[in-house]
Parts: structure tokens; C-alpha cells; sequence
């Protein structure tokens, strides 16, 4: 049963619900886009400013790299080029040339305290790598001997020279100190490829310390963790602080250049904004409750009256007055109470009109129906009383239904006594105790807030009746087939037989016959009569009839009707192509089985010597395989097949193409009747091209559609 609510309730509920829902979702949308905003623009900005800060580096990286060429090309003219280097580049503040052994022979610094002439600087890394080989080295940020300060050195081949520059980063920090957040923090952090700080202009010493953050946050959750410029999350370095930014690896040096921001001055800047909103929207839900409440006093009030007045109505008070209300549609509604009031009676009379004329018309009907609850008969109509022989209903009402059922069928109905079902045949009993065979269905209704059953029952006796003629009519049908089979198959042996004893007879009145001629004529006979005997016993077993469902072999069953009809099929040159499964088993009446399909198999011969086909292309094919659970037998020809307008008839009775002398129309009606209601099964018939011998053929396919029986 359907749970049921207090209609005022679940409006005010409602009502309330989305006043502060609503509001507080778009709250929560708002505030999320403010975000997103922030997000995106933070995304944007941080971006321009890496490509800002990458080009500059670039930029300084490849001055660096144009100087070298020019020192390389116009040192050996002129020594003093490296002086005019340094003094002109800020940015460089020595220039050493090393000979092969990597001892010094030449140098230029805006100071010369800590460097001279023969000192040996093999051991140093950029005079390995450029002895090893490599073209060019950048080298980590170091402190330098020279100087005592931060430096870069730059080292390239010259000749049997190595040429070293040393570089200050003063022009890239300046450049760098330009880009600030909102707080006042610089964006920028640059560090080298092992994780060394180069460049911090908020605290300048954590350079001059040469901290690595390779086991920092900056590294761990930004640098090797996401691609460059991709926004994330990560601890400022040596504290607990969170940063919120992006990376861009230069990829002459290998150096990380970090943009970043302080995520919580982004949370204040959205504070303020939010917290205005809040209160917006706040004020706004108060002021909606205030009126929402105050109109549903009003409304609930309305509904109260309204509620009454039905209440009066339906306990038959149809005079009570009813108050106006404030609102124009309820005083419509009212209005509409009014005028109901003046109509029930009018309905009232009209509905005892229907009922009674809603009785004649069940009495009326050609099904008996019997209305029961609990099995028990609680209304009859007369063609219920009529048929199983009662003088009224009366003599009926209160009995059992299962009273009414044949004890062979009483199984049956209680099984289905509790639930809907369609049509099916069942034995009746009437009041004499006589039987009769019926169709019957039921299904549940509701009568005065109960739920009872409709059993409708039709006599079918006389359809079964016909029914049994028409199976007759099909077996006589049948046994006229069979005996020119039975004339066709008794030829050769009887030939035979006839044969051997007018030879027998010949020898004897010469003289001539001999024991061992007497013995092999004697023999052949014995062997013909045999068969002419086996022949009898399988027309006569297949016009027996079966008397119950057995479990039988589909090839063997198969087999039997090929069998049958075999001197038919080979007197008219007619083929027989097989493929037929010899493990399936089927639970059925096998006799009536053989002759469902003997009436396809001759009605593919007749339509095959209708055809004009050459005799060695006339042919029939016959399969049987499984489907998952079920059984295809097919049979089809090359016989041109059916024409579109009668194939939906062919199964119907009485329906033939053929003259009267030929058919009778009822061969394969019998067919889809065996199938379709003693065997549980189905009977398809379609037109469908076949190849055989090479070419391709029309020709109808009959498939029957069975339950295997795996026991």
C-alpha cells in the first residue's frame, strides 16, 4: 500500500525547502564561479609571466653564447678582446683561458685578488667536461674563488684552449624583482637542475646559502609531479605555508623557473565578496519566509474550509454552507462543490441505471462467468447457470469453484488460482456429474473495495469435435498416400518372389534344378517376404494412435517418415539431402510427429513435380539442430516456393492451390495443429534461395520449433 502525506504539510515543507535551498545553491555556485574566476585569471597571469621570465633567460643564455663565438673568432687577433668583454658586460665578471693541461695562460676580472697566471685549474668540473668532449658546459650556480660571489660560469673550446665565463645574475634579478603578487611577495623562485636556489628576491641569503629543495615540497608535488604550466599546491620552502603555482624548465641550462602566490591572500581576496553575498542573500530567505508564511495562513485556512465542506458532502449533508475564500480559485472550487451538490442524485440514479443494465449485458455474453473470492462463489451469471445444468443461481452461490472442475483438472486450477492467466483447456463438470471440455481464463478484480476473481468459461466441446474429424480426415488422407507408397514398395519384391519361382519351376520341368539353385531362390523369397512383412508392420504402427506422450528420437522419428515416403520420392527422381542430429531427443506424440512431417515432405514433392525442374535437380532438404534449448527440424526445396499472397494461409483448413481431386486442404493444417498444441512447439514458414549443384533456387522452408527433452 501506497504511503499517504498531510498535503499542508509537504507544501509548507516544500515551500520552506526550496525558499532556502535556492538561494543557498546559488550562493554556493556563485561563490565556486568567484573561484574558477580567480583560478583562471591566477592561471593566466602566472603563465604571461613564465614566458616574460623564460624569454629574458633565454635571451641572457644566448648573449652568453653569442660572446663566445665572437671571443673564439677574434681572440687570436687580438688578446685584449676578453678586457673589452668585461668591461663593456655587467653581467661578466671574469674571463679565463686555461691551456690544455688546464693551467691558466690568460684571464681579465674586474677583480684580480684571488686569480694569477699558472695556476692549475684541471680539477675543475668545466675543464673536464670540455676536455671529455662536450662543445660547450653551463655549470651549476657556485661561489666563486674569484670573487667570493654567486656566479654561473659558461665554458666552451677554443683551439688546444679552454675559455671559461663567469657570470653575475644582477640583470636577471632585477628583472625578476619586477613581477610582485598582491601581498607584496615576488612571484618568481629559480633553482638549477640538482634543486639548488638561484634566485629568491623575498630572502636573498637562502641563496647565498645554496639551499637545495630537491627534497622540498616545490620539487616533490610541482616539479616532479606535473607538467609545466600546470596550476597545484605546494609547501613554500622550509615552512608549512601553502604557495599555489606553476613551473618552466629552460632547457639550455636545465633551471626551474617557479612562479607562485600565496594561496591564502587568494582566499582573502574572495572573503570580503563572499561574505557580502552571504548577507544578501540571507536578508533575502528572511524576507520570503516572512510573506510565504503569512499567504499559507491565508491558503491552509481555505483548504480547512474546503476540506470540511467534501467532508459534509460525503457524509450526505449536501446543504451545508460553504464560507467565500481570499482567493478566486478556491471560490471557483467552491462554486464547483455547489453545483455538485445539485448533480449526485442525478448520478446517483444514473449509476443504478448502469449497474443493471452492466448485469444484463454479463447476462447476455456467450461465456459462463462466475465471480469468486477465496475460491469461494460469491455471483453467477444465467449462461453459468444454463451450462452446468443448476435451476438458478442460487443453488450456486457459496459453493467452491474447484465443484465445478473435473477431478482431472482440479490440479490444474489451483495452481492458478492466485494469480492472472490467460486461456487454457481444462475438463468442467456439470451438476449431473457429466463432464464437458472448456476453455477457460481468469483474472482479478475489484467489486465494493474487494478483490475478487472472474473465471470465464466456454463450452468447446463441438470444436473439439470438429477437431477430431479433421485429424480423421488427415489420417484417411494419409492412408490414401500411404498406399501407393505401400503399392510402390511391394513392386520389386513381389517381382522378385515371382521371379524366383517360376525360374524354380522351369529348372524342375527340365530337370535342371539343383539343391544349391533351390536354396538361394528360397532364400531370395524368404527375404522379400520378410520385407513385404516389415513394410506392414511400419504402415500399421504409424496408423496407430498414441495414446500418451513419450520421449522419442528425432532422427529415428526423422528416418521413419523418409521411410514411408521413400518409393514415392525416388519414383519421381526427387533428392534427399540430410543433416540431422542423432543425439536429440524430444518428448511428444511420435506417430503424429511422423505425420506432420510425411504432410510438409509431400507437399514439397508436389510443388517439386509442379516445377519444371530436370530430375536430377529436384531435391529436398532436411536438417535437425539445436538452438540452446530447443530443436530445429527444417524441410525445404527448390520448388520455386509460396506466393506472397497465400503464405500466411496455407495452415489455415480447407485452405489447397491444388484441384479437388489432388488435396484436401487439410494436410497442413494437421501439421501446425500436431505442432503448435499437441507438441508445445512452433510452425514457421518462409521462402528462401537455396544453392545446390552449383546454382541458386526459391524454395520454401518449413521450420518446426521443439523443446528438448534432456533427461
Amino acid at each position: 500500500m501506497k504511503q499517504k502525506y498531510n498535503l499542508k504539510k509537504l507544501i509548507f515543507f516544500i515551500t520552506i525547502f526550496f525558499t532556502v535551498f535556492i538561494p543557498v545553491i546559488i550562493v554556493f555556485l556563485t561563490i565556486l564561479n568567484l573561484y574558477n574566476t580567480k583560478v583562471d585569471i591566477l592561471l593566466h597571469n602566472q603563465k604571461q609571466v613564465l614566458r616574460q621570465v623564460n624569454l629574458e633567460a633565454s635571451e641572457f643564455l644566448d648573449d652568453v653564447s653569442r660572446i663566445s663565438q665572437y671571443i673564439r673568432f677574434n681572440y687570436p687577433k687580438n688578446h685584449s678582446v676578453i678586457k673589452s668583454i668585461v668591461d663593456v658586460n655587467e653581467n661578466i665578471s671574469t674571463i679565463i683561458l686555461l691551456d690544455e693541461k688546464g693551467i691558466i695562460s690568460d684571464f681579465y676580472s674586474h677583480e684580480n685578488l684571488n686569480i694569477f697566471r699558472g695556476f692549475d685549474y684541471s680539477y675543475k668540473q668545466y675543464f673536464k667536461e670540455i676536455i671529455s668532449g662536450k662543445e660547450y658546459f653551463w655549470s651549476d650556480l657556485f661561489l666563486s674563488t674569484i670573487n667570493e660571489n654567486q656566479s654561473l660560469s659558461y665554458s666552451f673550446k677554443m683551439n688546444n684552449q679552454v675559455a671559461i665565463i663567469f657570470i653575475e645574475l644582477s640583470d636577471l634579478s632585477s628583472f625578476v624583482k619586477g613581477f610582485k603578487n598582491s601581498d607584496g611577495s615576488h612571484m618568481i623562485r629559480i633553482y638549477d637542475d640538482t634543486g639548488t636556489l638561484i634566485l629568491n628576491p623575498d630572502k636573498p641569503y637562502l641563496q647565498e646559502q645554496r639551499i637545495n629543495a630537491s627534497s622540498q615540497s616545490v620539487f616533490l608535488d610541482l616539479i616532479t609531479s606535473v607538467k609545466p604550466f600546470e596550476l597545484t599546491k605546494f609547501n613554500k620552502l622550509n615552512s608549512t605555508q601553502i604557495d599555489y603555482g606553476m613551473y618552466l624548465t629552460v632547457k639550455k641550462t636545465g633551471w626551474h623557473i617557479v612562479v607562485r602566490e600565496n594561496y591564502d591572500a587568494i582566499l582573502n581576496d574572495l572573503k570580503s565578496i563572499v561574505i557580502g553575498i552571504v548577507l544578501i542573500v540571507l536578508v533575502f530567505i528572511l524576507l520570503s519566509l516572512f510573506f510565504i508564511l503569512r499567504i499559507f495562513k491565508r491558503f491552509f485556512n481555505s483548504l480547512d474550509d474546503l476540506e470540511q465542506t467534501t467532508s459534509s458532502i460525503a457524509s450526505g449533508r449536501y446543504n451545508t454552507k460553504i464560507q467565500d475564500s481570499y482567493f478566486n480559485e478556491f471560490n471557483e472550487l467552491i462554486n464547483s462543490f455547489k453545483n455538485m451538490q445539485h448533480e449526485i442524485k442525478k448520478r446517483e440514479i444514473s449509476l443504478q441505471k448502469s449497474v443493471e443494465s452492466f448485469e444484463s449485458m454479463i447476462n447476455s455474453t456467450m461465456e459462463a462467468i462466475l465471480l469468486h473470492e477465496d475460491g469461494i462463489c460469491i455471483d453467477v451469471n444465467e449462461v453459468a447457470v444454463n451450462l452446468l445444468g443448476f435451476n438458478n443461481k442460487n443453488e450456486m452461490l457459496g459453493q467452491k469453484v474447484l465443484n465445478f472442475v473435473a477431478p482431472s483438472s482440479t490440479q490444474v486450477v489451483k495452481s492458478k488460482m492466485l494469480i492472472n492467466y490467460e486461456a487454457y483447456e481444462i475438463e468442467m463438470m456439470k451438476q449431473d456429474g457429466s463432464h464437458f471440455e472448456a476453455l477457460v481464463q481468469g483474472k482479478f478484480i475489484e467489486v465494493n473495495n474487494k478483490i475478487a476473481k472472474v473465471f470465464a468459461i466456454i463450452d468447446i466441446t463441438e470444436v473439439k469435435e470438429k477437431d477430431k474429424l479433421l485429424f480423421q480426415q488427415s489420417k484417411m488422407a494419409s492412408m490414401g498416400e500411404m498406399i501407393g507408397n505401400i503399392a510402390h514398395q511391394w513392386r520389386q519384391p513381389l517381382s522378385t518372389i515371382s521371379t524366383a519361382s517360376s525360374g524354380m519351376k522351369f529348372q524342375k520341368e527340365f530337370g535342371e534344378l539343383s539343391d544349391e539353385d533351390f536354396v538361394s531362390c528360397i532364400d531370395a523369397i524368404v527375404k522379400s517376404t520378410k520385407y513385404l512383412s516389415s513394410t506392414i508392420d511400419d504402415f500399421r504402427n504409424f496408423f496407430n494412435a498414441d495414446k500418451e506422450m513419450k520421449r522419442f528420437n528425432l532422427h529415428d522419428a526423422i528416418e521413419k517418415s523418409l521411410s514411408l515416403m521413400e518409393s514415392s520420392i525416388k519414383s519421381n527422381f526427387i533428392h534427399i539431402e540430410k543433416d540431422v542430429n542423432r543425439q536429440i531427443f524430444v518428448f511428444g506424440y511420435k506417430n503424429e510427429f511422423i505425420q506432420a512431417c510425411m504432410n510438409i515432405l509431400a507437399n514439397s514433392k508436389d510443388a517439386l513435380l509442379n516445377k519444371n525442374l530436370d530430375d536430377e535437380n529436384k531435391v529436398i532438404f532436411v536438417s535437425v539442430k539445436k538452438a540452446e534449448e530447443r530443436v530445429l527440424i527444417t524441410i525445404k526445396d527448390n520448388a520455386g516456393g509460396i506466393a506472397s499472397d497465400i503464405i500466411g494461409k496455407i495452415c489455415e483448413p480447407y485452405f489447397t492451390t491444388k484441384h479437388k481431386s489432388q488435396g484436401t486442404g487439410i494436410g497442413l493444417y494437421m501439421t501446425h495443429q500436431i505442432i503448435s498444441q499437441h507438441m508445445n512447439g512452433e510452425l514457421k514458414v518462409i521462402n528462401e534461395f537455396v544453392e545446390y549443384k552449383g546454382k541458386k533456387y526459391k524454395g520454401a522452408k518449413f521450420t518446426i520449433s521443439l523443446k528438448i527433452d534432456n533427461i
